[in-house]
């Protein structure tokens, strides 16, 4: 089964809104959003959530524009599947201690 590109955007989008979401009521106010999706970096960076007629995004632009300070970056594939490796090890670690 394929799974399009506009649904793997949705997923990411819903994802990044659950979770800045939970970081704001959670009372962070410095946050680094980091996702391996371009596409959806460069509409939430370029400002393309305004015209876009997808629901979640503009509710991240929402978001956004509270008073904190949340940087959003890219982070290709290839690195964050070394940082999900880095985080399974330290898991590992506390758990086995």
């Amino acid at each position: 089964m394929r799974i399009g590109k506009e649904r793997i955007v949705k997923v990411e989008t819903r994802t990044i809104l659950e979770g800045l979401q939970i970081v704001w009521e959670a009372g962070y106010r410095h946050w680094d959003l980091k996702c391996d999706n371009v596409m959806v970096v460069k509409s939430i960076l370029v400002g393309e959530i305004v015209v876009n007629r997808m629901t979640k995004l503009r509710m991240v632009d929402q978001l956004l524009k509270r008073n904190w300070s949340v940087q959003v970056r890219h982070i290709p594939k290839d690195h964050k599947k070394v940082i999900d490796h880095i985080a399974k090890l330290a898991c590992y670690n506390l758990n086995s201690l």
